[in-house]
């Protein structure tokens, strides 16, 4: 099991306002972005999006939020941990925690031999477990309305979603990384 050194008082505390500041930071542009597609047709985000494939759907992932893209490695378990994360990895010698977004879809599951693992820093180091990733998008076009019309999704219900975009592939769910960021503290 991994140990992690224990945290004096003014590093949580630092933590906690390093967390708070970034999400509210990612609301904004959670707002921007809706905004951005009130405005009319065609409203591109700017900015690189990865393609993650997880349990049979896809979605976009900031690339601002990633650091580097690795294939599956050995996993630590964390006892009593809440069912979306995984356990811990070591990244570089940092360890990290591992959220499955298949879990959070509601999804259980073994990932498979070529899964990956999104590296994501913030306050925290997290690695992000996903079935593949397909491919970077350019600028995707922020769109209105929900990927079926009247009824919510898998992804509406993870509280990921900063909205839709329209991409060469079809419509995507684009993910908020700082809400897959914000591991709770001892999960």
């Amino acid at each position: 099991m991994v140990d992690f050194p224990p945290m004096t008082a003014d590093a949580q505390a630092r933590r906690a306002s390093v967390q708070k500041r970034l999400l509210v930071l990612e609301e904004e542009i959670v707002r921007l972005r809706r905004e951005l597609g009130t405005l009319g047709v065609d409203q591109r985000l700017p900015g690189l999006y990865l393609t993650v494939e997880v349990a049979g759907s896809t979605a976009l992932l900031p690339v601002e939020a990633v650091l580097e893209v690795v294939r599956l490695v050995a996993i630590e378990p964390l006892p009593a941990a809440l069912p979306h994360v995984r356990g811990t990895m070591l990244y570089r010698g940092t360890p990290a925690v591992v959220v499955d977004l298949a879990a959070m879809l509601g999804v259980r599951r073994e990932p498979e031999l070529d899964a990956h693992l999104v590296i994501c820093g913030g306050a925290r180091m997290v690695a992000v477990l996903v079935d593949r990733v397909r491919d970077l998008v350019e600028s995707p076009v922020l769109v209105e309305g929900s990927l079926e019309e009247g009824v919510p999704t898998a992804w509406d219900r993870t509280g990921l979603m900063a909205g839709l975009c329209r991409t060469p592939e079809g419509i995507r769910p684009l993910l908020r990384a700082s809400a897959i960021l914000n591991v709770p503290e001892g999960a």
